[in-house]
């Protein structure tokens, strides 16, 4: 069982920030609602430890967090967390903020060859320290915090110093310091921007026709604007299942409406308005916009196949997926402009020879 403090108030977290100023290395991870219980994606608390320390701030209660946004702003001070990409993509949607100088112990994992990099697989096997389940699809946002809650939290960061030294011992016994370094370098620019589910994301869509389609895209909207209302996730005030099923087969009526079952009481409350929106979205179709995709010549289609095929040769090889040793992405860039610019030293250095050899070829 760790210590720690518990920052409700902006006086709590001057004097918390006074601290982590001096350090150079801060443990960082986060609760949030991520519509779940809720509607929306927001912090709900966030655990911060030194070497020595832990803190644990409550965005709820606090609410003005901007003098520790300045920290993870602060480029002199490096934040390691565990898997950064959904932890910075909430920070920098809710706070509108930049993460700087950023370690994360999952890509080491990764870069080291496990299989399993969960933060609790990891904490098992390196300290025989098991994370409840139970508290991962918890309401964070419920107050008070119960204590089995708060101890559970502050774990995630409590372990996170002696995690990062443990996997950079395996990465320089296996001359992979320098990948971790140049990964953790290139998060800086990556997009982490947060992106909201449209009606065109929900599986079944593009089978649609254009007037199921114009439905399908009314209720989606409303189904939004209601959840917000009450303040639920959207799939408490009808599934993608069910909504599926409605533009199958409408209920047109008032009656229909009311008489639904497996939806939110506000459904039915408001059965007269979706009665109306069924009416007026019968009248519309609508049509899917045309995606354009980057399109490959006959020569660099077959050229992608190959640089795939080295790319998951090498990548078994070294015991890593293929996807960290170069994304699709980056293998169409290759193919496309001829070149490895913007592919990392480390992806160089394995494949740069091989990927030549392919593109000189006819």
């Amino acid at each position: 069982m760790f210590t720690f403090t518990y920052i409700q108030t902006k006086e709590e977290l001057k004097d918390a920030v006074q601290e982590w100023n001096s350090e150079t290395e801060l443990a960082i991870d986060i609760e949030c609602e991520n519509n779940l219980h809720h509607y929306g994606a927001y912090v709900s608390i966030i655990q911060v430890s030194t070497r020595k320390k832990h803190w644990i701030i409550d965005v709820i209660e606090c609410k003005d967090i901007d003098m520790f946004i300045k920290i993870i702003e602060n480029k002199k001070i490096l934040k390691i967390f565990h898997d950064v990409s959904f932890d910075i993509r909430i920070l920098q949607y809710q706070f509108k903020c930049k993460v700087k100088n950023v370690y994360d112990t999952q890509m080491a994992a990764l870069l080291l060859g496990k299989e399993n990099v969960g933060l609790g697989s990891l904490l098992e096997k390196y300290f025989n320290i098991q994370k409840e389940r139970k508290y991962q699809r918890v309401d964070w946002t419920k107050r008070p915090l119960t204590a089995d809650m708060l101890a559970y939290a502050v774990k995630d960061t409590a372990y996170l110093f002696q995690l990062k030294e443990m996997l950079e011992h395996e990465l320089r016994a296996k001359n992979r310091l320098s990948w971790i370094h140049q990964e953790c370098n290139h998060f800086e620019d990556m997009d982490f921007s947060y992106r909201e589910q449209t009606y065109r994301d929900i599986s079944g869509v593009k089978s649609m026709t254009p007037k199921e389609r114009a439905l399908f895209h009314a209720l989606f909207d409303e189904r939004k604007k209601i959840a917000k209302l009450v303040d639920r996730p959207v799939f408490m005030i009808f599934t993608n299942k069910q909504m599926i099923s409605f533009v199958k087969n409408p209920p047109y009526d008032i009656k229909s409406w009311k008489n639904l079952k497996g939806v939110h009481p506000v459904v039915r409350d408001q059965a007269d308005h979706f009665a109306s929106i069924v009416k007026e979205a019968s009248t519309k179709e609508e049509e899917l916009p045309d995606v354009k995709h980057k399109k490959l010549t006959p020569d660099q289609y077959e050229n992608s196949k190959k640089v795939i095929e080295c790319r998951n040769t090498v990548a078994k090889k070294q015991g890593i997926k293929g996807h960290l040793l170069l994304n699709n992405e980056q293998v169409i860039d290759i193919v496309v402009e001829k070149s490895m610019k913007g592919i990392r030293q480390w992806q160089k250095e394995l494949v740069q020879d091989k990927i030549n050899d392919i593109l000189r070829k006819k």
